[in-house]
């Protein structure tokens, strides 16, 4: 049987039922439950559908993909332990709030700051996952209607590029927060197109912790673009101040959870 990547449930066994992906599953669907192939999306986004701005131009869209019968529920106990040693009590990383030393890690020295992000880092190398990213310069689709467009044509073809992975799975249920109505109608009329065992869940990022990697995720691929065009902040630089770390510990160790067919 799968554990959801939700961070309050854990493994409960057949018993009188069990708690999966946030909701309660009687005992006489389990065993037919438990059959069932099923792949959770992630998705979070950088920037938005307004005018460009020259310092950061980049729209960034991250899925990341989680097949529900591999079990995190070991790396999400020892990340929330790992937060609680820090004195996070919050246990909701938000990657760059940290880096700019926004709240609620105003509180934080750039040491401790860079050791919850650290920690994020293992968590997520530590999953087993994947992720796609669709990234758009809006210098080069300057209006919504351009950038809309844009980014339904790339996520349009990865679906068609990997049908047959997407099909393998009897259900696919995705999780969003629908901060922007824009990429909402997107997403959903894409996959809705394609698949019809699709469930669209309205999900919070403190609830689930594949949301906070897609956050990080996301992130890092902003400060790849960034770095890669000379725009990096004071607040970046200062953050990633060991000469290399962003490219070699951040950058290219996420690459290695690009997404590739199984």
């Amino acid at each position: 049987m799968c554990i959801c990547c939700n961070a309050d449930n854990f493994g409960l066994g057949f018993g009188s039922g069990a708690i999966v992906g946030g909701e309660y599953i009687p005992r006489h669907f389990l065993f037919w439950w438990s059959l069932m192939k099923e792949l959770s999306i992630f998705i979070d986004e950088s920037g938005d559908f307004g005018e460009v701005v020259n310092t950061s131009p980049y729209y960034i869209v991250t899925f990341i993909f989680h097949d529900q019968a591999d079990d995190i529920s070991h790396q999400i106990k020892r990340l929330d332990k790992q937060l609680k040693e820090c004195g996070f009590a919050d246990e909701y990383i938000h990657t760059h709030p940290i880096i700019r030393k926004e709240t609620p890690y105003h509180y934080f020295t750039i040491d401790e700051r860079r050791q919850i992000l650290n920690k994020m880092l293992r968590f997520t190398m530590a999953c087993d996952i994947s992720y796609f990213n669709i990234v758009v310069n809006k210098n080069e689709a300057n209006d919504k209607f351009k950038l809309s467009a844009r980014i339904a044509k790339e996520l349009s073809g990865f679906v068609k590029e990997h049908l047959d992975y997407f099909q393998s799975y009897d259900n696919i249920i995705v999780y969003y927060d629908y901060g922007q109505q824009e990429l909402s109608v997107i997403i959903n009329t894409i996959l809705n197109t394609q698949f019809s065992h699709v469930d669209f869940r309205n999900a919070s990022p403190k609830r689930y912790k594949l949301l906070q990697v897609a956050d990080f995720i996301c992130s890092v691929e902003l400060l790849k673009q960034k770095r890669h065009h000379n725009q990096l902040t004071k607040s970046e630089t200062q953050f990633f101040y060991k000469p290399g770390e962003l490219k070699k510990n951040y950058i290219k160790s996420v690459e290695k959870k690009r997404f590739k067919d199984r």
